[in-house]
């Protein structure tokens, strides 16, 4: 299925046939009709859904503006000029744009948006989105209070020199609606900073909320393809032991036959020769051990996108990180376990701190987890 209908756009009718030429001829429409070349998300609407920017589906679904014309999809581009998107907007005379997003602010936050990620991203989000809804609140506040600090220094009595024969003035009535003014401007200058640093506030909040919304998503598709990746890598795994238990099974058959016409004859000749089988069984062998190998680097890609998920997640709502259960393995082992054990990594641990040598210190720690998590498991 196409990507435009992976992210739920009507069909067009017939798909055209693609060529280098009319590709190339899209590309300079669109970059005629937006002012940019098109990047990944632009041609493939599934890359657009899953790092926010929902509005490139819509600009995708259009067309060109000018001719009216479809744009081809990524894998079209692609296919046309030897899998690289990049090359087909450089033959269009174009350099292709930076990776991601071009903006911060063009990541979608909306509730539609948002209710697409996991309770923790959701959770993260939602307060940066209360801390930028909250400075915008007080920015809001302090201008009214300015406001009104500007109407009561304008709406001040000014004083008038009364001129009598002897030219008295009243002093202290000067000086008292001076030092009002003064304390009234003083006000408005505090009250314009912290106005300034409330409005500083809500945007760097809403940058954080838009920060964290990417970089979660981005986690969450990483875990997604090694998973898949996984889950396919299973199945070969799987078919490939089969075979080699259906060759092992057409080789017993041979040799039972063999043993048959051993019996039945009376001359034997014995020929030194690998059998067909063994070929089949081999090659069964072989795919075996690489579905192993492609499964294994599958896990430890799925373990590190989790650990980096737990990261942004911890980062994100403050709280203490968790250790997955591949790191709990790499803690727990099978020797001895106990108080003295913990002990003396504590030990270990407090003569690796006055040494104030990183990497003796990360040895320590370990050992205490380690000796941690095995007593606890033992309990």
């Amino acid at each position: 299925m196409a990507p435009v209908q992976v992210a739920g756009a009507p069909r067009r009718g017939k798909t055209p046939q693609w060529t280098p030429e009319s590709v190339i001829t899209e590309i300079q429409h669109f970059v005629e009709a937006h002012g940019e070349v098109p990047r990944l998300a632009d041609l493939n609407p599934g890359q657009a859904k899953i790092t926010g920017q929902v509005w490139r589906i819509d600009r995708y679904r259009a067309g060109c503006p000018v001719c009216g014309s479809a744009y081809p999809s990524a894998n079209a581009a692609r296919r046309c000029f030897d899998g690289s998107l990049e090359l087909a907007i450089r033959a269009a005379g174009f350099e292709p744009a930076k990776r991601g997003p071009r903006r911060r602010t063009e990541v979608d936050l909306s509730e539609r948006a948002t209710a697409r990620l996991e309770h923790d991203a959701r959770v993260a989000v939602d307060a940066a989105l209360a801390r930028a809804a909250d400075a915008e609140t007080r920015a809001e506040r302090l201008a009214v209070q300015l406001e009104r600090a500007r109407t009561r220094a304008a709406a001040a009595p000014k004083v008038k020199t009364k001129i009598v024969r002897e030219r008295v003035t009243d002093a202290a009535a000067l000086a008292r609606v001076t030092r009002a003014r003064e304390a009234a401007e003083a006000r408005a200058v505090a009250l314009k900073s912290e106005l300034a640093e409330a409005k500083m506030d809500a945007a760097e909040a809403r940058r954080t909320a838009a920060k964290l919304a990417s970089r979660l998503e981005r986690a969450e598709a990483t875990i997604t393809d090694a998973r898949a990746q996984k889950r396919g890598v299973g199945a070969e795994l799987a078919e490939a032991q089969a075979a080699a238990e259906r060759a092992e099974a057409r080789a017993e058959d041979a040799e039972q036959r063999a043993a048959q016409a051993a019996a039945t004859t009376v001359r034997v000749e014995r020929v030194v020769e690998a059998p067909p089988e063994q070929v089949v069984i081999d090659e069964a062998l072989a795919r075996a051990a690489a579905a192993e190998d492609a499964a294994a680097r599958a896990e430890a890609r799925a373990a590190r996108a989790e650990r980096e998920y737990a990261e942004v997640a911890v980062a994100a709502t403050g709280a203490s990180r968790k250790l997955t259960s591949a790191e709990l393995d790499e803690l727990r082992s099978d020797g001895p376990a106990g108080p003295a054990l913990l002990a003396d990594a504590l030990k270990a641990l407090g003569v690796a701190r006055r040494t104030d040598n990183r990497f003796k210190l990360e040895e320590a720690l370990a050992q205490v987890a380690g000796a941690a998590v095995t007593w606890r498991d033992r309990l």
